[in-house]
């Protein structure tokens, strides 16, 4: 006997990714910014659209302040860009540039964000992207929301002080800060914020400056509940009130350019702080307790505010001279004396 059997066939119901849709969505909205890079701050980095006529959000840092800012969008297409505004409270900066018609992705609210939740970061980590090619996206879970966080950057604490969404999701990386964190709606929830250290752990932070704080920003009061104000341009550092340890007079026949034997992470910049990126073993600086990743803010009393004033100030001194350097580490504010030296061979 023959049997006949009948084969049903059911076709596959498509079931959508809704990781890809998010990622898709909010990808024409994410560019990459390239410009300045000193010491080791990356000249490279990542900003969101927040408005069809060109307004971009990032982090504040040495690549926004810096000459030749430039930012590309998804489609490859390349722009000049022009530092807006800055709130060194948050730590975030505003750029806008020439164009119009833009996707865009406005901040959102985090109320409804709970540990535990599925976040997706979306950056230029390590300068992968270039061109037209996509950001890397990583998927995580959030951790933890801090009603404020206390962190430092290199030696110095970091000025960003406010709430922040810390997730498991890997962000800290040259080039992520500045992109954007988004809840599987697609919903624009934080910034990813900089490269920065846990002062009780001494391990690095991975987190996102919430919605709430990008769209205080924005609104273009320049008033931060942080206790900051927005500023255009970016400015110098302010330094504390400075008062001159002691000084000696060098002889009147010495005229060799003084040698201090410290190298600037921003030398050649305009308007940044003027951070030691190396001292040399057994100058004058070393000798006299200077360390990687001090802050000069003055120099025998006169304020300095970036490269540019360090060496100006050093310009109107003589080998010879015992000069106090005042210098800010972490919480510290140092008055340290640097006899100053001639410039080896």
């Amino acid at each position: 006997m023959i049997h006949a059997v009948a084969i049903l066939l059911i076709p596959l119901i498509a079931v959508g990714n809704p990781i890809r849709e998010v990622v898709d969505k909010a990808s024409p909205a994410v560019v990459k910014l390239y410009g300045a890079a000193a010491g080791r701050e990356h000249g490279y980095g990542t900003g969101v659209i927040v408005s069809a006529d060109g307004d971009v959000i990032t982090t504040l840092s040495i690549l926004v302040t810096g000459r030749n800012l430039r930012v590309v969008t998804s489609d490859g297409r390349r722009f000049d860009a022009t530092l807006v505004r800055t709130d060194e409270a948050r730590q975030l900066a505003l750029l806008h540039i020439d164009a119009t018609g833009l996707p865009f992705l406005p901040p959102a609210t985090t109320d409804a964000l709970r540990p535990g939740d599925t976040i997706l970061a979306m950056t230029n980590c390590f300068k992968i992207a270039d061109g037209d090619e996509p950001v890397s996206v990583s998927r995580g879970i959030l951790s933890a929301r801090l009603p404020t966080m206390r962190a430092r950057r290199l030696a110095q604490d970091f000025e960003y002080t406010g709430p922040a969404l810390v997730y498991d999701a890997i962000t800290a990386n040259p080039g992520s800060a500045g992109g954007p964190v988004l809840d599987l709606d697609g919903r624009f929830i934080g910034l990813v914020g900089k490269v920065v250290e846990a002062t009780t752990t001494n391990t690095r932070i991975n987190y996102a400056i919430p919605g709430e704080q990008l769209a205080e920003f924005l609104s273009g009061t320049g008033v931060s509940t942080l206790g900051g104000t927005g500023v255009s341009p970016v400015s110098g550092a302010a330094a504390p009130s400075i008062h001159p340890t002691s000084s000696t007079t060098a002889p009147s026949n010495q005229s060799s350019q003084p040698y201090v034997g410290i190298r600037l992470s921003e030398l050649g910049y305009r308007h940044v702080s003027a951070f030691v990126e190396r001292v040399r073993t057994d100058s004058p600086a070393a000798k006299a307790g200077i360390k990687q990743d001090d802050l000069i803010v003055a120099i025998d009393g006169k304020r300095v505010v970036d490269a540019a004033t360090y060496q100006q100030a050093l310009a109107s001194l003589v080998v010879g001279q015992t000069i106090p350097f005042t210098i800010k580490r972490g919480e510290q504010v140092l008055n340290l004396p640097v006899t100053l030296g001639v410039q080896p061979e």
